[in-house]
């Protein structure tokens, strides 16, 4: 696994390129100071997404809220803070999911674009399907900027794309926050059951 502050410094990176506001990135970096200053004092440098939840657990006493259906907006902000590191450390990208923005399109790529819309409308597709086809090949475009661009394009940037494709639309993007953090706490309780080897607890539930 990698280091948490490498992983910290490529996501910072990503979500610059990809056109976070500023003020956004700020609310970010604060975070990701607090993380890791709680991996560095449990002597940790690798990044785990069991130690990361269970920062966030200590912040906001997030399983305990979770159990009884009381997390707030905030609490969940947190979860996506360690679950976004944990995606960009497997898939080296900001799953779809996280995405607010296409980013921001150089010159060259949005006439390239422009040129598949048109080819898109020429070829008799639905406007639906323009739309649809429109704002995958500008993500597309926008994240192969950050890779080398489509001189630089083979399996591996194809198959890193791809793996952003694995979020999820806007309107069920907080159902299935909901779905993630269950998981979480089932594994987080399966660990800290009596009597089960190498059993441990983290933070403090509740805050």
């Amino acid at each position: 696994m990698v280091a948490v502050s490498e992983l910290v410094s490529g996501l910072d990176a990503e979500l610059v390129r990809l056109g976070y506001k500023a003020s956004t990135m700020v609310w970010y970096r604060g975070c990701w100071r607090r993380l890791e200053r709680f991996f560095a004092s449990r002597g940790v440098q690798e990044f785990s997404l069991d130690l990361a939840m269970a920062w966030v657990d200590e912040a906001c006493g997030f399983f305990a809220k979770e159990q009884a259906g009381t997390l707030k907006p905030t609490d969940v902000y947190l979860f996506r803070v360690a679950q976004m590191l944990n995606d960009f450390a497997v898939h080296g990208a900001v799953l779809r999911r996280y995405s607010r923005t296409v980013g921001k399109l150089a010159g060259g790529q949005t006439d390239t674009l422009a040129r598949f819309r048109g080819w898109l409308r020429v070829a008799g597709r639905a406007a639906s399907t323009v739309r649809a086809y429109g704002t995958v090949a500008g993500e597309f475009l926008a994240f192969t900027g950050g890779h080398g661009g489509l001189a630089g394009l083979d399996a591996g940037v194809i198959g890193a794309f791809v793996a952003t494709l694995a979020g999820y639309q806007a309107k069920t993007e907080d159902a299935t926050a909901g779905s993630s953090t269950r998981l979480c706490w089932r594994r987080s309780r399966r660990r800290s059951r009596p009597g089960r080897p190498g059993s441990r607890r983290y933070g403090t539930r509740p805050r």
